[in-house]
Protein backbone atom coordinates (compact mmCIF):
# COMPACT_ATOMS: atom_id res chain seq x y z
CA UNK A 1 0.00 0.00 0.00
CA UNK A 2 2.84 2.27 0.95
CA UNK A 3 4.18 1.86 -2.80
CA UNK A 4 0.55 2.87 -4.22
CA UNK A 5 0.95 6.16 -2.30
CA UNK A 6 4.62 6.80 -3.87
CA UNK A 7 3.25 5.93 -7.02
CA UNK A 8 0.51 8.60 -6.71
CA UNK A 9 2.45 11.16 -6.18
CA UNK A 10 5.49 10.16 -8.79
CA UNK A 11 2.48 10.86 -10.88
CA UNK A 12 1.26 14.25 -9.60
CA UNK A 13 5.46 15.05 -10.29
CA UNK A 14 5.60 13.87 -13.80
CA UNK A 15 2.08 15.26 -14.33
CA UNK A 16 3.77 19.05 -13.64
CA UNK A 17 6.71 18.22 -15.23
CA UNK A 18 4.99 16.90 -18.52
CA UNK A 19 2.97 20.71 -18.44
CA UNK A 20 6.51 22.84 -17.84
CA UNK A 21 7.58 21.49 -20.89
CA UNK A 22 4.29 21.27 -23.04
CA UNK A 23 5.20 22.48 -26.64
CA UNK A 24 2.36 24.93 -28.33
CA UNK A 25 -0.03 23.75 -30.87
CA UNK A 26 0.87 26.48 -33.34
CA UNK A 27 3.62 29.39 -34.18
CA UNK A 28 2.72 32.44 -35.97
CA UNK A 29 5.28 33.20 -38.53
CA UNK A 30 3.38 36.83 -39.32
CA UNK A 31 0.76 39.13 -37.94
CA UNK A 32 0.78 42.72 -39.47
CA UNK A 33 -2.08 45.32 -39.13
CA UNK A 34 -2.11 48.11 -41.30
CA UNK A 35 -3.87 51.66 -40.78
CA UNK A 36 -4.47 53.89 -43.37
CA UNK A 37 -6.82 57.11 -43.36
CA UNK A 38 -8.98 57.87 -46.40
CA UNK A 39 -10.20 61.43 -45.84
CA UNK A 40 -11.60 62.56 -42.60
CA UNK A 41 -13.96 59.74 -41.97
CA UNK A 42 -12.95 56.74 -42.92
CA UNK A 43 -10.01 54.01 -41.97
CA UNK A 44 -8.83 50.89 -43.58
CA UNK A 45 -7.60 48.33 -41.69
CA UNK A 46 -5.75 45.49 -43.34
CA UNK A 47 -4.45 42.39 -41.36
CA UNK A 48 -2.17 39.85 -42.45
CA UNK A 49 -1.45 36.72 -40.41
CA UNK A 50 0.89 33.22 -41.21
CA UNK A 51 0.25 30.33 -38.63
CA UNK A 52 1.84 27.08 -38.98
CA UNK A 53 0.03 24.76 -37.36
CA UNK A 54 2.09 22.09 -35.20
CA UNK A 55 -0.09 19.53 -33.65
CA UNK A 56 -3.26 17.83 -33.78
CA UNK A 57 -4.83 20.02 -31.39
CA UNK A 58 -4.25 23.10 -33.48
CA UNK A 59 -5.84 21.23 -36.53
CA UNK A 60 -9.19 21.05 -35.08
CA UNK A 61 -11.96 23.79 -34.96
CA UNK A 62 -12.25 23.48 -31.15
CA UNK A 63 -8.91 24.71 -30.83
CA UNK A 64 -9.56 27.67 -32.64
CA UNK A 65 -6.94 27.18 -35.17
CA UNK A 66 -9.21 25.43 -37.72
CA UNK A 67 -11.49 28.34 -38.33
CA UNK A 68 -11.47 32.07 -38.37
CA UNK A 69 -14.33 34.32 -36.81
CA UNK A 70 -14.43 38.33 -38.40
CA UNK A 71 -16.72 40.52 -36.45
CA UNK A 72 -18.02 44.04 -38.08
CA UNK A 73 -20.87 46.14 -38.46
CA UNK A 74 -22.64 46.49 -41.81
CA UNK A 75 -23.90 49.54 -41.12
CA UNK A 76 -20.69 51.51 -41.31
CA UNK A 77 -18.21 48.82 -42.36
CA UNK A 78 -16.97 46.70 -45.34
CA UNK A 79 -15.25 43.40 -44.68
CA UNK A 80 -12.78 42.26 -48.11
CA UNK A 81 -11.00 39.11 -47.52
CA UNK A 82 -7.54 39.43 -49.88
CA UNK A 83 -6.06 36.05 -49.59
CA UNK A 84 -6.84 32.99 -47.71
CA UNK A 85 -5.59 29.42 -48.36
CA UNK A 86 -3.08 26.81 -46.72
CA UNK A 87 0.55 26.11 -47.58
CA UNK A 88 0.73 22.13 -47.47
CA UNK A 89 4.21 21.18 -46.06
CA UNK A 90 4.97 20.40 -49.63
CA UNK A 91 4.72 23.50 -50.46
CA UNK A 92 0.90 23.12 -52.60
CA UNK A 93 -0.84 26.08 -51.99
CA UNK A 94 -4.88 25.40 -51.52
CA UNK A 95 -7.17 28.19 -52.10
CA UNK A 96 -9.75 28.32 -49.22
CA UNK A 97 -13.14 27.73 -51.62
CA UNK A 98 -15.78 29.92 -51.57
CA UNK A 99 -18.63 27.75 -49.33
CA UNK A 100 -15.92 28.12 -46.59
CA UNK A 101 -17.00 31.66 -46.08
CA UNK A 102 -20.20 31.87 -44.00
CA UNK A 103 -21.64 35.02 -42.32
CA UNK A 104 -23.62 34.41 -39.83
CA UNK A 105 -24.94 36.49 -36.04
CA UNK A 106 -22.01 36.71 -33.44
CA UNK A 107 -22.95 34.25 -30.71
CA UNK A 108 -22.75 37.35 -28.25
CA UNK A 109 -25.17 39.18 -29.98
CA UNK A 110 -27.89 36.77 -30.35
CA UNK A 111 -30.09 37.80 -26.93
CA UNK A 112 -29.02 41.68 -27.62
CA UNK A 113 -31.98 42.45 -29.95
CA UNK A 114 -30.52 46.20 -30.99
CA UNK A 115 -27.72 44.04 -31.92
CA UNK A 116 -28.95 41.57 -34.36
CA UNK A 117 -27.55 43.47 -37.53
CA UNK A 118 -23.74 42.78 -36.57
CA UNK A 119 -22.16 40.06 -38.94
CA UNK A 120 -20.06 37.59 -37.94
CA UNK A 121 -17.64 36.10 -41.06
CA UNK A 122 -17.08 32.15 -39.64
CA UNK A 123 -13.99 30.95 -42.49
CA UNK A 124 -13.44 27.17 -41.74
CA UNK A 125 -9.57 26.69 -43.31
CA UNK A 126 -8.99 23.51 -45.29
CA UNK A 127 -6.59 21.06 -46.37
CA UNK A 128 -4.85 21.36 -42.58
CA UNK A 129 -2.47 19.13 -42.15
CA UNK A 130 1.02 18.94 -39.59
CA UNK A 131 3.35 21.64 -40.25
CA UNK A 132 0.64 23.30 -43.05
CA UNK A 133 0.89 27.19 -42.90
CA UNK A 134 -2.38 29.75 -42.91
CA UNK A 135 -2.42 32.51 -44.42
CA UNK A 136 -5.28 35.03 -44.32
CA UNK A 137 -5.36 38.32 -45.56
CA UNK A 138 -8.79 40.53 -44.87
CA UNK A 139 -9.24 44.37 -45.00
CA UNK A 140 -11.52 46.19 -42.80
CA UNK A 141 -13.23 49.27 -43.92
CA UNK A 142 -14.96 51.92 -41.56
CA UNK A 143 -17.16 54.44 -42.87
CA UNK A 144 -16.38 56.74 -39.06
CA UNK A 145 -14.15 59.65 -37.41
CA UNK A 146 -13.75 57.60 -34.28
CA UNK A 147 -11.35 54.57 -33.60
CA UNK A 148 -9.60 53.86 -30.74
CA UNK A 149 -7.56 50.61 -31.32
CA UNK A 150 -6.78 48.97 -27.90
CA UNK A 151 -5.37 45.42 -28.21
CA UNK A 152 -2.50 43.01 -26.89
CA UNK A 153 0.32 41.53 -28.97
CA UNK A 154 0.25 38.54 -27.41
CA UNK A 155 -1.39 35.28 -28.50
CA UNK A 156 -2.16 32.08 -27.44
CA UNK A 157 0.93 30.41 -29.45
CA UNK A 158 4.09 32.28 -30.03
CA UNK A 159 4.46 35.44 -32.31
CA UNK A 160 7.55 35.05 -34.01
CA UNK A 161 7.07 38.51 -35.77
CA UNK A 162 4.31 40.84 -35.21
CA UNK A 163 4.32 44.54 -37.27
CA UNK A 164 1.92 47.65 -36.98
CA UNK A 165 2.26 50.35 -39.82
CA UNK A 166 0.51 53.20 -38.49
CA UNK A 167 -1.12 56.01 -41.03
CA UNK A 168 1.40 58.16 -40.33
CA UNK A 169 4.47 55.87 -42.18
CA UNK A 170 5.96 55.03 -39.23
CA UNK A 171 6.22 50.81 -38.34
CA UNK A 172 6.71 48.95 -34.79
CA UNK A 173 8.11 45.20 -35.00
CA UNK A 174 8.33 43.31 -32.09
CA UNK A 175 9.79 39.57 -32.26
CA UNK A 176 9.34 36.35 -30.79
CA UNK A 177 6.20 36.99 -28.38
CA UNK A 178 5.58 34.20 -25.53
CA UNK A 179 2.67 32.71 -26.21
CA UNK A 180 0.19 33.36 -23.22
CA UNK A 181 -1.45 30.41 -22.69
CA UNK A 182 1.59 28.75 -21.08
CA UNK A 183 2.88 32.14 -19.98
CA UNK A 184 0.26 33.80 -17.33
CA UNK A 185 2.93 35.57 -15.44
CA UNK A 186 3.71 37.95 -17.95
CA UNK A 187 4.28 41.48 -16.65
CA UNK A 188 2.16 44.30 -18.07
CA UNK A 189 5.00 45.34 -19.85
CA UNK A 190 3.61 48.75 -22.41
CA UNK A 191 5.68 46.85 -24.83
CA UNK A 192 2.70 43.97 -25.52
CA UNK A 193 0.45 46.84 -24.40
CA UNK A 194 -1.13 48.59 -27.46
CA UNK A 195 -3.57 51.55 -27.66
CA UNK A 196 -3.80 54.25 -30.36
CA UNK A 197 -6.50 56.92 -31.57
CA UNK A 198 -7.19 57.60 -35.08
CA UNK A 199 -9.16 60.46 -36.11
CA UNK A 200 -12.09 61.91 -33.24
CA UNK A 201 -12.26 60.11 -29.46
CA UNK A 202 -15.94 59.47 -28.71
CA UNK A 203 -17.23 61.53 -25.66
CA UNK A 204 -19.58 60.33 -23.02
CA UNK A 205 -22.00 62.11 -20.76
CA UNK A 206 -23.82 60.44 -18.22
CA UNK A 207 -27.71 60.82 -18.57
CA UNK A 208 -29.20 62.72 -15.11
CA UNK A 209 -32.01 60.90 -14.36
CA UNK A 210 -33.80 57.09 -14.93
CA UNK A 211 -37.34 57.42 -14.24
CA UNK A 212 -37.97 53.63 -15.67
CA UNK A 213 -35.85 52.51 -12.39
CA UNK A 214 -37.77 54.75 -10.14
CA UNK A 215 -39.22 51.21 -8.43
CA UNK A 216 -36.35 49.19 -8.92
CA UNK A 217 -34.17 51.97 -6.90
CA UNK A 218 -36.38 51.82 -3.81
CA UNK A 219 -35.76 48.42 -3.57
CA UNK A 220 -32.43 48.46 -3.55
CA UNK A 221 -32.46 51.43 -1.45
CA UNK A 222 -29.91 50.64 1.71
CA UNK A 223 -28.90 52.20 5.64
CA UNK A 224 -26.03 53.94 4.11
CA UNK A 225 -25.53 56.17 1.15
CA UNK A 226 -22.27 53.65 -0.06
CA UNK A 227 -24.20 50.74 0.97
CA UNK A 228 -27.16 52.10 -1.20
CA UNK A 229 -24.65 52.80 -4.02
CA UNK A 230 -22.74 49.17 -3.99
CA UNK A 231 -26.14 48.01 -3.95
CA UNK A 232 -27.09 50.22 -7.51
CA UNK A 233 -23.47 48.75 -8.49
CA UNK A 234 -23.77 45.01 -7.62
CA UNK A 235 -27.71 45.20 -9.23
CA UNK A 236 -26.03 46.57 -12.74
CA UNK A 237 -23.36 44.08 -12.59
CA UNK A 238 -25.17 40.94 -11.76
CA UNK A 239 -28.19 41.40 -14.45
CA UNK A 240 -27.49 43.16 -16.80
CA UNK A 241 -26.19 40.79 -19.63
CA UNK A 242 -22.70 42.18 -20.95
CA UNK A 243 -21.93 41.64 -24.31
CA UNK A 244 -18.25 41.48 -24.81
CA UNK A 245 -18.01 42.93 -28.66
CA UNK A 246 -15.72 45.20 -29.41
CA UNK A 247 -16.85 48.77 -28.60
CA UNK A 248 -15.47 49.96 -32.61
CA UNK A 249 -18.33 47.80 -33.93
CA UNK A 250 -20.89 49.31 -32.06
CA UNK A 251 -18.81 52.62 -33.16
CA UNK A 252 -18.62 53.85 -29.65
CA UNK A 253 -21.90 54.44 -28.74
CA UNK A 254 -23.65 54.68 -25.69
CA UNK A 255 -27.36 53.54 -25.97
CA UNK A 256 -29.83 55.15 -24.07
CA UNK A 257 -29.96 54.29 -20.40
CA UNK A 258 -34.07 53.23 -20.52
CA UNK A 259 -33.18 50.59 -23.55
CA UNK A 260 -29.93 49.16 -21.03
CA UNK A 261 -32.59 49.25 -18.51
CA UNK A 262 -35.65 47.77 -20.12
CA UNK A 263 -33.57 44.80 -22.67
CA UNK A 264 -31.17 43.76 -19.62
CA UNK A 265 -28.04 43.78 -21.90
CA UNK A 266 -25.53 46.52 -23.18
CA UNK A 267 -21.77 46.65 -23.88
CA UNK A 268 -19.39 48.14 -21.26
CA UNK A 269 -20.19 51.45 -22.43
CA UNK A 270 -23.71 50.61 -22.17
CA UNK A 271 -24.12 49.71 -18.66
CA UNK A 272 -21.45 52.62 -17.39
CA UNK A 273 -24.03 54.76 -18.74
CA UNK A 274 -26.96 52.84 -17.00
CA UNK A 275 -25.22 52.86 -13.71
CA UNK A 276 -24.67 56.69 -13.99
CA UNK A 277 -28.06 57.34 -14.92
CA UNK A 278 -29.45 54.94 -12.02
CA UNK A 279 -27.20 56.72 -9.17
CA UNK A 280 -28.25 59.80 -11.13
CA UNK A 281 -31.65 59.15 -10.50
CA UNK A 282 -31.43 57.87 -6.83
CA UNK A 283 -30.22 61.54 -5.46
CA UNK A 284 -26.20 60.73 -5.76
CA UNK A 285 -23.98 63.19 -8.05
CA UNK A 286 -22.48 60.66 -10.96
CA UNK A 287 -20.22 61.44 -14.03
CA UNK A 288 -18.38 59.33 -16.31
CA UNK A 289 -14.85 59.06 -16.37
CA UNK A 290 -12.83 57.83 -19.66
CA UNK A 291 -9.52 56.21 -18.74
CA UNK A 292 -8.84 54.72 -22.51
CA UNK A 293 -5.22 56.03 -23.90
CA UNK A 294 -4.49 56.99 -19.80
CA UNK A 295 -4.82 53.40 -18.74
CA UNK A 296 -4.87 50.19 -20.70
CA UNK A 297 -6.96 47.44 -19.27
CA UNK A 298 -10.55 45.81 -19.57
CA UNK A 299 -12.65 48.54 -18.29
CA UNK A 300 -11.25 51.89 -19.71
CA UNK A 301 -14.96 53.67 -18.35
CA UNK A 302 -16.04 54.34 -14.98
CA UNK A 303 -18.52 55.90 -13.31
CA UNK A 304 -17.19 58.68 -10.46
CA UNK A 305 -20.12 59.01 -7.76
CA UNK A 306 -19.61 61.78 -5.03
CA UNK A 307 -20.81 60.06 -1.45
CA UNK A 308 -21.11 62.56 1.54
CA UNK A 309 -18.62 64.66 -0.38
CA UNK A 310 -16.06 62.22 -1.07
CA UNK A 311 -15.72 60.71 -4.66
CA UNK A 312 -15.47 57.52 -5.60
CA UNK A 313 -14.94 55.35 -8.70
CA UNK A 314 -16.70 52.43 -9.86
CA UNK A 315 -16.76 49.86 -12.61
CA UNK A 316 -20.16 48.84 -14.51
CA UNK A 317 -18.88 45.14 -15.11
CA UNK A 318 -17.19 44.27 -11.61
CA UNK A 319 -17.44 44.63 -8.04
CA UNK A 320 -14.75 46.09 -6.36
CA UNK A 321 -14.48 47.46 -3.18
CA UNK A 322 -15.92 51.24 -2.89
CA UNK A 323 -12.42 53.22 -1.77
CA UNK A 324 -11.41 56.56 -2.67
CA UNK A 325 -8.05 56.85 -4.30
CA UNK A 326 -6.19 57.56 -0.16
CA UNK A 327 -8.23 54.72 1.07
CA UNK A 328 -7.14 52.88 -2.78
CA UNK A 329 -3.30 53.35 -1.47
CA UNK A 330 -3.54 52.37 2.13
CA UNK A 331 -5.16 48.95 0.87
CA UNK A 332 -2.32 48.78 -1.27
CA UNK A 333 -0.03 49.48 1.71
CA UNK A 334 -1.75 46.60 3.95
CA UNK A 335 -1.48 44.08 1.43
CA UNK A 336 2.69 45.23 0.35
CA UNK A 337 2.70 44.47 4.85
CA UNK A 338 4.43 41.29 5.90
CA UNK A 339 2.26 38.65 6.73
CA UNK A 340 2.85 37.09 10.27
CA UNK A 341 -0.06 33.94 11.22
CA UNK A 342 0.87 31.57 14.12
CA UNK A 343 -2.16 29.07 14.77
CA UNK A 344 -3.87 25.61 15.57
CA UNK A 345 -5.04 23.32 12.89
CA UNK A 346 -7.64 20.75 13.03
CA UNK A 347 -7.04 17.54 11.54
CA UNK A 348 -9.39 17.46 8.37
CA UNK A 349 -7.36 14.80 6.09
CA UNK A 350 -8.74 13.61 2.83
CA UNK A 351 -8.22 10.22 1.97
CA UNK A 352 -6.18 8.87 -0.78
CA UNK A 353 -6.44 5.03 -0.39
CA UNK A 354 -6.77 2.84 2.46
CA UNK A 355 -5.25 3.69 5.40
CA UNK A 356 -3.76 7.07 3.73
CA UNK A 357 -4.37 11.04 4.07
CA UNK A 358 -3.77 14.11 2.88
CA UNK A 359 -3.63 17.32 5.01
CA UNK A 360 -3.51 20.41 2.85
CA UNK A 361 -2.15 23.25 4.31
CA UNK A 362 -3.94 26.20 4.10
CA UNK A 363 -3.34 29.19 1.25
CA UNK A 364 -3.77 32.27 3.76
CA UNK A 365 -5.36 35.57 2.65
CA UNK A 366 -3.31 37.90 1.25
CA UNK A 367 -0.40 34.97 0.15
CA UNK A 368 1.64 35.14 -2.77
CA UNK A 369 -0.73 32.85 -5.63
CA UNK A 370 1.31 31.06 -8.13
CA UNK A 371 1.17 28.03 -9.83
CA UNK A 372 4.70 26.23 -10.05
CA UNK A 373 3.20 23.97 -12.67
CA UNK A 374 3.08 26.75 -15.37
CA UNK A 375 6.36 27.79 -14.65
CA UNK A 376 8.19 26.22 -17.79
CA UNK A 377 11.71 24.91 -16.96
CA UNK A 378 13.15 28.11 -19.30
CA UNK A 379 11.91 31.42 -20.10
CA UNK A 380 12.93 34.33 -22.61
CA UNK A 381 10.86 37.50 -21.00
CA UNK A 382 10.83 38.52 -17.63
CA UNK A 383 8.33 37.34 -14.83
CA UNK A 384 5.35 39.53 -12.94
CA UNK A 385 5.67 38.69 -9.40
CA UNK A 386 5.13 40.94 -6.59
CA UNK A 387 7.53 41.75 -3.44
CA UNK A 388 6.41 40.01 -0.12
CA UNK A 389 7.46 38.52 3.40
CA UNK A 390 5.04 35.62 4.78
CA UNK A 391 5.67 33.54 8.32
CA UNK A 392 3.55 30.93 9.18
CA UNK A 393 3.34 28.74 12.24
CA UNK A 394 0.88 25.91 12.31
CA UNK A 395 0.36 23.56 14.92
CA UNK A 396 -1.75 20.09 15.00
CA UNK A 397 -2.90 17.30 17.21
CA UNK A 398 -2.55 14.13 15.11
CA UNK A 399 -4.70 10.77 15.96
CA UNK A 400 -3.06 7.66 17.00
CA UNK A 401 -1.48 6.03 14.80
CA UNK A 402 -0.64 8.50 12.21
CA UNK A 403 2.49 8.59 10.30
CA UNK A 404 4.20 11.87 8.77
CA UNK A 405 5.28 10.35 5.42
CA UNK A 406 8.73 10.77 4.11
CA UNK A 407 9.50 11.72 7.72
CA UNK A 408 10.78 15.47 9.04
CA UNK A 409 11.31 17.82 6.67
CA UNK A 410 14.02 20.55 6.86
CA UNK A 411 14.89 23.38 4.24
CA UNK A 412 16.06 26.54 4.09
CA UNK A 413 18.54 28.50 1.73
CA UNK A 414 19.22 32.35 0.46
CA UNK A 415 19.15 33.36 -3.19
CA UNK A 416 19.46 36.49 -4.15
CA UNK A 417 15.73 36.57 -5.46
CA UNK A 418 14.91 35.62 -2.35
CA UNK A 419 14.74 33.29 0.62
CA UNK A 420 12.64 30.26 2.00
CA UNK A 421 12.28 28.19 4.82
CA UNK A 422 10.33 24.92 5.57
CA UNK A 423 10.50 23.24 8.61
CA UNK A 424 8.09 19.71 9.14
CA UNK A 425 8.43 17.70 12.22
CA UNK A 426 6.00 15.39 13.93
CA UNK A 427 7.01 14.80 18.23
CA UNK A 428 4.70 11.77 18.76
CA UNK A 429 1.07 12.53 18.14
CA UNK A 430 1.64 16.42 18.10
CA UNK A 431 2.69 18.25 14.55
CA UNK A 432 4.71 21.59 14.16
CA UNK A 433 5.18 23.56 10.69
CA UNK A 434 6.98 26.79 10.06
CA UNK A 435 6.93 28.04 7.13
CA UNK A 436 8.52 31.44 5.74
CA UNK A 437 8.89 33.59 2.26
CA UNK A 438 10.69 36.30 1.30
CA UNK A 439 10.43 37.48 -1.98
CA UNK A 440 12.41 40.51 -2.18
CA UNK A 441 11.96 41.08 -6.11
CA UNK A 442 8.59 41.66 -7.72
CA UNK A 443 9.91 41.45 -11.48
CA UNK A 444 11.90 38.80 -12.00
CA UNK A 445 14.46 39.19 -14.55
CA UNK A 446 15.85 36.19 -16.83
CA UNK A 447 18.90 36.14 -14.51
CA UNK A 448 17.16 34.93 -11.39
CA UNK A 449 14.05 33.00 -12.99
CA UNK A 450 15.76 29.81 -12.22
CA UNK A 451 16.37 30.74 -8.60
CA UNK A 452 12.65 32.15 -8.77
CA UNK A 453 10.84 28.75 -10.29
CA UNK A 454 12.97 26.64 -7.48
CA UNK A 455 11.88 29.05 -5.05
CA UNK A 456 8.27 28.20 -5.99
CA UNK A 457 8.95 24.68 -6.41
CA UNK A 458 9.83 24.24 -3.13
CA UNK A 459 7.05 26.43 -1.54
CA UNK A 460 4.46 24.71 -2.89
CA UNK A 461 5.65 21.61 -2.78
CA UNK A 462 5.62 21.19 0.73
CA UNK A 463 1.44 22.17 1.29
CA UNK A 464 0.31 18.78 1.12
CA UNK A 465 1.55 16.39 3.55
CA UNK A 466 1.08 12.80 3.23
CA UNK A 467 0.46 10.51 6.55
CA UNK A 468 -0.18 6.79 6.92
CA UNK A 469 -2.74 5.94 9.47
Amino acid sequence: MKRTMLSIIALLTVATAFAQNKQPDAEYNLIRRSYRTVGDSVTEIRFHKEIVLLRNRAITAYADKGETFITYNPDFETLTVNECYTVRPDGVRVNTPENAFVRQLPSECADCGRLNHITELAIVHTALEYNCTIVLDYTLRRRSPLLVERFNLSQDCPVKRYEIRYADGHTDVHNNIAQTVNDPYMPAAKAYDVEFQLGSKPVYTAETSLPEAANLLASLKANGSKEYVAAIRDWVVDYVTLNPIDPARVNYAMTPANEVFTSNCGTAIDKTGLLAAMLNQAGFRATIVDNSLNVFGDKPLEVEVTIEGLKYRLSATAKTPLLTENEKADAAAVAAAPIYIDRELEWKPDTIVENYVRITLPEEKGGLQFDPSRLNASRTSDLQARATTEFYHYTMDLPKGAKLIGGDVELEYNRNVGSISIIIKQKGKRLLVTRSLRLRKALITKADYSDFRQLMIDWYGHRQLFFSL
